[in-house]
Protein backbone atom coordinates (compact mmCIF):
# COMPACT_ATOMS: atom_id res chain seq x y z
CA UNK A 1 0.00 0.00 0.00
CA UNK A 2 1.23 3.48 -0.68
CA UNK A 3 2.51 5.63 1.64
CA UNK A 4 0.90 8.94 2.62
CA UNK A 5 2.54 12.57 2.60
CA UNK A 6 3.77 13.56 5.82
CA UNK A 7 3.55 16.56 7.34
CA UNK A 8 7.08 17.79 6.87
CA UNK A 9 6.99 16.35 3.19
CA UNK A 10 3.30 18.47 2.70
CA UNK A 11 5.43 21.68 4.33
CA UNK A 12 8.56 21.10 2.53
CA UNK A 13 6.28 21.30 -1.20
CA UNK A 14 4.36 24.32 0.64
CA UNK A 15 7.62 25.69 0.92
CA UNK A 16 9.29 25.03 -2.56
CA UNK A 17 6.23 26.58 -4.05
CA UNK A 18 6.04 29.82 -2.02
CA UNK A 19 9.66 30.22 -2.88
CA UNK A 20 9.18 29.22 -6.93
CA UNK A 21 5.96 31.80 -6.70
CA UNK A 22 7.96 34.49 -4.78
CA UNK A 23 10.76 34.25 -7.48
CA UNK A 24 7.86 33.63 -10.16
CA UNK A 25 5.59 36.65 -9.82
CA UNK A 26 7.83 39.37 -9.85
CA UNK A 27 9.21 38.20 -13.33
CA UNK A 28 5.84 38.39 -14.31
CA UNK A 29 5.23 41.60 -13.31
CA UNK A 30 8.01 42.93 -15.32
CA UNK A 31 6.93 40.86 -18.13
CA UNK A 32 3.96 41.97 -17.93
CA UNK A 33 5.33 45.77 -17.44
CA UNK A 34 7.42 45.45 -20.62
CA UNK A 35 4.49 44.87 -22.93
CA UNK A 36 2.62 47.75 -22.07
CA UNK A 37 5.80 49.85 -22.90
CA UNK A 38 6.21 48.03 -25.99
CA UNK A 39 2.45 49.00 -26.73
CA UNK A 40 2.99 52.24 -25.35
CA UNK A 41 5.84 52.91 -27.75
CA UNK A 42 3.84 51.48 -30.55
CA UNK A 43 1.18 53.67 -30.43
CA UNK A 44 2.79 56.62 -29.91
CA UNK A 45 4.46 55.81 -32.97
CA UNK A 46 1.14 55.69 -35.14
CA UNK A 47 0.73 58.91 -33.88
CA UNK A 48 4.02 60.41 -34.93
CA UNK A 49 3.20 58.95 -38.23
CA UNK A 50 -0.18 60.20 -38.10
CA UNK A 51 1.40 63.69 -37.37
CA UNK A 52 3.93 63.27 -40.78
CA UNK A 53 1.14 62.41 -42.80
CA UNK A 54 -0.76 65.67 -41.59
CA UNK A 55 2.40 68.05 -42.37
CA UNK A 56 1.79 66.56 -45.60
CA UNK A 57 -1.30 67.36 -46.41
CA UNK A 58 -1.12 71.14 -44.87
CA UNK A 59 2.01 72.53 -46.05
CA UNK A 60 4.18 71.59 -43.21
CA UNK A 61 2.52 73.43 -40.61
CA UNK A 62 1.66 71.83 -37.56
CA UNK A 63 -1.95 71.86 -35.81
CA UNK A 64 -3.01 74.07 -32.96
CA UNK A 65 -3.35 71.94 -29.61
CA UNK A 66 -6.50 73.70 -29.22
CA UNK A 67 -9.25 75.47 -31.22
CA UNK A 68 -12.87 76.80 -30.45
CA UNK A 69 -15.55 74.88 -32.23
CA UNK A 70 -19.11 75.07 -32.03
CA UNK A 71 -19.81 71.87 -32.29
CA UNK A 72 -17.61 69.72 -30.33
CA UNK A 73 -18.12 66.42 -28.17
CA UNK A 74 -19.42 68.73 -25.61
CA UNK A 75 -22.12 70.14 -27.36
CA UNK A 76 -23.24 66.93 -28.99
CA UNK A 77 -23.64 65.53 -26.46
CA UNK A 78 -25.88 68.60 -25.12
CA UNK A 79 -27.71 68.27 -28.37
CA UNK A 80 -28.41 64.63 -27.76
CA UNK A 81 -30.33 65.47 -24.42
CA UNK A 82 -28.28 63.31 -22.66
CA UNK A 83 -28.90 63.97 -18.86
CA UNK A 84 -25.35 63.26 -18.13
CA UNK A 85 -23.64 65.56 -19.91
CA UNK A 86 -22.29 67.32 -17.08
CA UNK A 87 -21.33 64.96 -14.78
CA UNK A 88 -19.14 63.53 -17.84
CA UNK A 89 -17.28 66.78 -19.26
CA UNK A 90 -18.27 69.42 -16.28
CA UNK A 91 -20.82 71.99 -16.40
CA UNK A 92 -18.34 74.70 -17.12
CA UNK A 93 -16.86 72.86 -20.29
CA UNK A 94 -16.29 75.13 -23.05
CA UNK A 95 -16.62 74.14 -26.53
CA UNK A 96 -13.16 73.31 -27.74
CA UNK A 97 -11.37 70.46 -29.98
CA UNK A 98 -8.47 69.32 -28.98
CA UNK A 99 -5.38 68.50 -30.82
CA UNK A 100 -5.70 64.48 -30.56
CA UNK A 101 -9.27 65.15 -32.35
CA UNK A 102 -7.59 67.28 -35.29
CA UNK A 103 -5.05 64.32 -35.96
CA UNK A 104 -8.25 61.38 -35.89
CA UNK A 105 -8.86 61.75 -39.98
CA UNK A 106 -5.03 60.03 -39.57
CA UNK A 107 -4.77 58.25 -36.59
CA UNK A 108 -8.43 56.37 -37.48
CA UNK A 109 -8.47 55.26 -34.43
CA UNK A 110 -8.90 57.11 -30.92
CA UNK A 111 -7.81 54.05 -28.59
CA UNK A 112 -4.09 54.63 -29.65
CA UNK A 113 -4.46 57.78 -27.57
CA UNK A 114 -5.05 55.42 -24.36
CA UNK A 115 -1.91 54.67 -22.98
CA UNK A 116 -1.51 51.21 -21.45
CA UNK A 117 0.78 52.72 -18.35
CA UNK A 118 -1.81 55.15 -17.55
CA UNK A 119 -3.84 54.26 -14.36
CA UNK A 120 -7.41 55.25 -15.41
CA UNK A 121 -7.35 56.41 -19.59
CA UNK A 122 -10.00 57.88 -21.16
CA UNK A 123 -10.51 59.42 -24.92
CA UNK A 124 -13.09 61.85 -26.00
CA UNK A 125 -15.04 62.10 -22.85
CA UNK A 126 -14.00 60.55 -19.06
CA UNK A 127 -17.27 59.17 -17.82
CA UNK A 128 -16.48 58.93 -14.54
CA UNK A 129 -14.35 62.33 -13.89
CA UNK A 130 -12.01 60.65 -11.38
CA UNK A 131 -9.82 62.71 -10.02
CA UNK A 132 -10.55 66.12 -11.98
CA UNK A 133 -12.17 69.59 -11.33
CA UNK A 134 -15.80 69.40 -12.44
CA UNK A 135 -14.55 72.03 -15.42
CA UNK A 136 -11.64 70.12 -16.67
CA UNK A 137 -13.92 66.74 -16.83
CA UNK A 138 -12.91 65.68 -20.50
CA UNK A 139 -11.02 68.45 -21.15
CA UNK A 140 -8.31 67.77 -23.16
CA UNK A 141 -9.55 65.66 -25.81
CA UNK A 142 -7.71 62.68 -23.72
CA UNK A 143 -5.46 61.68 -20.96
CA UNK A 144 -2.18 59.86 -21.75
CA UNK A 145 -0.54 62.21 -24.25
CA UNK A 146 0.79 66.14 -24.11
CA UNK A 147 2.08 68.56 -26.87
CA UNK A 148 4.99 70.37 -26.33
CA UNK A 149 2.93 73.90 -25.22
CA UNK A 150 6.71 75.82 -26.61
CA UNK A 151 5.39 74.63 -29.79
CA UNK A 152 2.07 74.19 -30.59
CA UNK A 153 -0.30 77.25 -30.15
CA UNK A 154 -3.86 77.22 -29.94
CA UNK A 155 -6.46 79.66 -32.13
CA UNK A 156 -6.48 82.84 -31.04
CA UNK A 157 -2.77 83.27 -30.06
CA UNK A 158 -1.27 83.11 -33.56
CA UNK A 159 -0.78 80.78 -36.51
CA UNK A 160 0.80 77.52 -36.35
CA UNK A 161 4.59 76.79 -36.12
CA UNK A 162 5.69 75.96 -39.50
CA UNK A 163 7.51 72.42 -38.89
CA UNK A 164 10.78 73.88 -41.00
CA UNK A 165 11.10 76.37 -37.94
CA UNK A 166 12.10 73.90 -35.82
CA UNK A 167 15.74 73.47 -35.44
CA UNK A 168 16.92 70.14 -35.12
CA UNK A 169 13.70 67.98 -35.43
CA UNK A 170 15.50 64.80 -34.34
CA UNK A 171 16.25 66.48 -30.93
CA UNK A 172 13.06 67.83 -30.39
CA UNK A 173 10.03 66.43 -28.00
CA UNK A 174 6.51 67.41 -29.72
CA UNK A 175 4.61 64.70 -27.73
CA UNK A 176 5.13 62.70 -24.71
CA UNK A 177 3.45 60.39 -22.10
CA UNK A 178 1.42 63.15 -19.78
CA UNK A 179 -1.97 63.01 -18.08
CA UNK A 180 -3.25 66.31 -19.53
CA UNK A 181 -3.14 67.45 -23.39
CA UNK A 182 -0.35 70.02 -23.06
CA UNK A 183 3.08 70.27 -20.79
CA UNK A 184 5.97 72.27 -20.06
CA UNK A 185 9.34 71.13 -18.54
CA UNK A 186 10.63 71.62 -15.32
CA UNK A 187 12.37 74.89 -14.42
CA UNK A 188 15.42 74.93 -12.08
CA UNK A 189 14.73 78.04 -9.56
CA UNK A 190 13.38 81.02 -11.03
CA UNK A 191 11.08 81.28 -14.24
CA UNK A 192 12.80 81.88 -17.70
CA UNK A 193 11.63 81.64 -20.96
CA UNK A 194 12.67 80.47 -24.79
CA UNK A 195 14.44 82.79 -26.30
CA UNK A 196 12.63 81.69 -29.81
CA UNK A 197 9.32 81.91 -28.06
CA UNK A 198 6.68 85.26 -27.98
CA UNK A 199 3.38 84.24 -27.74
CA UNK A 200 0.88 83.29 -24.86
CA UNK A 201 2.67 79.85 -23.85
CA UNK A 202 5.76 81.76 -22.15
CA UNK A 203 5.79 80.89 -18.97
CA UNK A 204 6.54 83.83 -17.46
CA UNK A 205 2.98 85.24 -17.84
CA UNK A 206 1.38 82.43 -15.80
CA UNK A 207 2.15 81.15 -12.27
CA UNK A 208 0.38 77.49 -13.26
CA UNK A 209 2.97 77.44 -16.34
CA UNK A 210 6.08 76.97 -13.86
CA UNK A 211 4.30 73.77 -12.37
CA UNK A 212 3.06 72.32 -15.77
CA UNK A 213 5.48 69.64 -15.38
CA UNK A 214 3.68 68.23 -13.00
CA UNK A 215 1.24 66.70 -15.50
CA UNK A 216 4.00 64.23 -17.44
CA UNK A 217 3.66 60.35 -17.02
CA UNK A 218 1.09 60.00 -14.61
CA UNK A 219 0.65 62.95 -12.38
CA UNK A 220 -1.84 65.23 -12.75
CA UNK A 221 -1.56 68.88 -12.06
CA UNK A 222 -5.12 69.53 -11.49
CA UNK A 223 -6.30 67.14 -9.55
CA UNK A 224 -9.54 67.11 -7.58
CA UNK A 225 -9.46 64.68 -5.26
CA UNK A 226 -6.70 63.72 -2.39
CA UNK A 227 -5.01 66.60 -0.01
CA UNK A 228 -3.52 68.93 -1.27
CA UNK A 229 -5.47 68.71 -4.65
CA UNK A 230 -1.79 69.76 -6.33
CA UNK A 231 0.53 66.68 -5.90
CA UNK A 232 3.89 67.80 -4.10
CA UNK A 233 7.09 68.00 -6.23
CA UNK A 234 8.12 64.68 -4.68
CA UNK A 235 4.71 62.78 -5.34
CA UNK A 236 4.55 63.87 -8.86
CA UNK A 237 8.06 62.79 -9.76
CA UNK A 238 6.75 59.11 -7.87
CA UNK A 239 3.61 59.70 -10.25
CA UNK A 240 5.54 60.43 -13.29
CA UNK A 241 7.94 57.39 -13.11
CA UNK A 242 4.89 55.10 -12.39
CA UNK A 243 3.69 55.45 -16.16
CA UNK A 244 6.49 52.98 -17.59
CA UNK A 245 8.77 52.24 -14.92
CA UNK A 246 10.80 55.05 -14.49
CA UNK A 247 10.58 56.24 -18.37
CA UNK A 248 8.09 57.85 -20.72
CA UNK A 249 7.63 57.72 -24.55
CA UNK A 250 8.75 61.05 -26.37
CA UNK A 251 7.69 61.64 -29.94
CA UNK A 252 10.04 63.98 -31.52
CA UNK A 253 9.56 66.38 -34.18
CA UNK A 254 10.85 63.97 -37.13
CA UNK A 255 7.81 61.74 -36.20
CA UNK A 256 10.27 59.29 -34.43
CA UNK A 257 8.96 57.93 -30.84
CA UNK A 258 11.35 55.92 -28.19
CA UNK A 259 11.40 55.83 -24.81
CA UNK A 260 13.32 58.08 -22.68
CA UNK A 261 13.97 58.18 -18.94
CA UNK A 262 11.43 60.17 -16.94
CA UNK A 263 13.97 62.01 -15.24
CA UNK A 264 15.75 63.15 -18.53
CA UNK A 265 12.60 64.43 -19.83
CA UNK A 266 11.81 66.68 -16.94
CA UNK A 267 14.95 67.69 -16.19
CA UNK A 268 16.73 68.26 -19.35
CA UNK A 269 16.20 72.17 -19.45
CA UNK A 270 18.29 72.52 -16.42
CA UNK A 271 20.84 69.89 -17.87
CA UNK A 272 21.00 71.45 -21.58
CA UNK A 273 19.37 74.74 -20.99
CA UNK A 274 21.26 75.62 -24.57
CA UNK A 275 20.42 72.49 -26.57
CA UNK A 276 16.98 71.07 -24.61
CA UNK A 277 14.42 68.70 -26.47
CA UNK A 278 12.12 71.29 -25.04
CA UNK A 279 13.08 74.17 -27.07
CA UNK A 280 12.43 73.85 -30.50
CA UNK A 281 14.55 76.99 -31.73
CA UNK A 282 17.61 75.68 -29.49
CA UNK A 283 18.30 79.60 -28.62
CA UNK A 284 18.74 79.29 -25.16
CA UNK A 285 16.74 80.46 -22.28
CA UNK A 286 16.34 84.06 -20.81
CA UNK A 287 14.89 85.81 -17.25
CA UNK A 288 11.37 86.92 -17.70
CA UNK A 289 10.72 90.11 -18.38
Amino acid sequence: MRKAFTLIELLVVIAIIAILAAILFPVFAKAKEAAKKTQGLAQMKQVGTSQHIYLADYDDVLYLYRTNDPNPDYVKCVNAGRTDCNTIFGVQTRPRTFWNQLLRPYTKNDQIFKSPGQTSSWVGEDPTGANQEPPFRSYGGQNSMASNTAIFESDGTGGSMPHTAIADVANTLVIVDASYYNVLPRFDGNLRRFNGLTSWTVPCTSSSRSRYWKNLGNSYLFRWNGAPNEPSDAEAEKLIDQRYSGTLVVIHADSHAKTTPSKKVMWDLRDNPNNSMWDPWKAGMSACP
